[in-house]
């Protein structure tokens, strides 16, 4: 089993809120969701809910953008700012819009990223990477994460860049253990695509499909065949 290691400089952090396997963060949406032909028995979405680590969020944000397109703001609660030092700052910090002053930013959005610097950093095996985004299906209305992948062998720092978008002067809340990130470990290899033309489906995928198909109550992937990589 390849192993994937999580450190903080927080002790009180590994205690209260660790990062779990992501299978433990389903949206309550999707929990609710009712069983039978539905989002409930997607393949797909099953297993992206499921892949890798969510991190929760360490700590309450109040974040609200200024009248300007670059101005912003946040504070976090003042106890918790031992933690990071005297200045509440400490916790985040932006890249200005200068940075990326192309991207086609909406409405409403602060021009620049709103980066989370994130207490938790990432190791994983000589040869493995880490795919780090916005939690799957489950993300906050007023954050979009800028995805991305780290090769966390050699590299274990991993702050977290998002736009954030709400109308200027109107505070908006980030709540304590939130899922604010999704880490998906994956080994770096070399890949060679090939085209083809015709029916490819392996055998065992043909199979099945035909148990899946043959039964009235949909679940065969989640309940038979998805498997439970992340501990």
């Amino acid at each position: 089993m390849i192993e994937v290691t999580f450190f903080t400089h927080i002790e009180e952090l590994k205690h209260a809120l660790p990062p779990v396997p992501a299978r433990e963060f389903w949206p309550e949406w999707f929990k609710n969701q009712s069983a039978g032909h539905t989002v409930k028995t997607c393949p797909g979405i099953l297993d992206v809910l499921s892949y890798g680590y969510i991190i929760p969020l360490w700590s309450d944000f109040a974040v609200k953008r200024g009248p300007g397109p670059d101005d912003i703001e946040w504070r976090i609660p003042d106890n918790i700012n031992q933690a990071y030092g005297p200045n509440p700052q400490h916790a985040a910090t932006t890249h200005p819009g200068q940075q990326i002053e192309h991207y086609p930013f909406p409405a409403d959005t602060f021009h620049g990223s709103f980066k989370l610097i994130n207490p938790w950093m990432i190791k994983t095996a000589p040869g493995y990477s880490c795919y780090i985004c916005e939690p799957q299906y489950n993300t906050h209305p007023n954050l979009k994460m800028l995805n991305g992948i780290i090769d966390t062998d050699i590299y274990h720092e991993a702050h977290l860049n998002n736009w954030f978008t709400a109308p200027a002067g109107e505070e908006k809340l980030l709540s304590l253990g939130m899922p604010i990130a999704q880490v998906i470990p994956f080994k770096r290899e070399q890949y060679e695509m090939k085209v083809e033309v015709g029916d490819n489906r392996s055998i065992a995928n043909k199979i099945n499909r035909f148990i899946h198909n043959a039964r009235f109550v949909k679940g065969t992937y989640r309940n038979k065949l998805m498997t439970n990589r992340y501990k």
